[in-house]
């Protein structure tokens, strides 16, 4: 099990490259699906959350950089990618997370439910 450890904050994360922002990213990806208590899934939830708001803030090319996530071993990293991804790359987002939701797992559900909002037009980014 990872342990909870302090996520850089926003302006650290304006500091990084994008391929330290991917790793930053794929670090709290899987940590979110994987600590305890709650409060530290949380918080390394809202770390991909600012990770990504930084992508983005540089562009379809880093946002990019995530695409070969979709592809990770760890499934939480894979849904997240794919979450993210369904803004700019949505036909591989939406086959990824079709795949994770014929799983049955939890993080299955995840995806479906995703999908779900997405395909309803609820999902927006930030």
């Amino acid at each position: 099990m990872t342990r909870p450890r302090p996520w850089p904050s926003k302006v650290e994360l304006s500091q990084r490259t994008v391929d330290e922002l991917v790793d930053v990213y794929t670090q709290a990806a899987a940590a979110s699906e994987e600590l305890f208590p709650a409060s530290a899934q949380n918080e390394a939830a809202d770390c991909v959350d600012h990770v990504y708001r930084e992508l983005r803030a540089r562009g379809i090319e880093a946002q990019r950089h995530l695409l070969p996530l979709i592809e990770h071993e760890r499934a939480g990293v894979r849904g997240w990618a794919a979450a993210h991804s369904l803004e700019f790359e949505p036909g591989l987002a939406e086959a990824a997370l079709a795949v994770m939701a014929a799983e049955g797992t939890i993080a299955g559900f995840t995806a479906a439910t995703t999908l779900k909002e997405w395909r309803e037009g609820r999902l927006r980014f930030p």
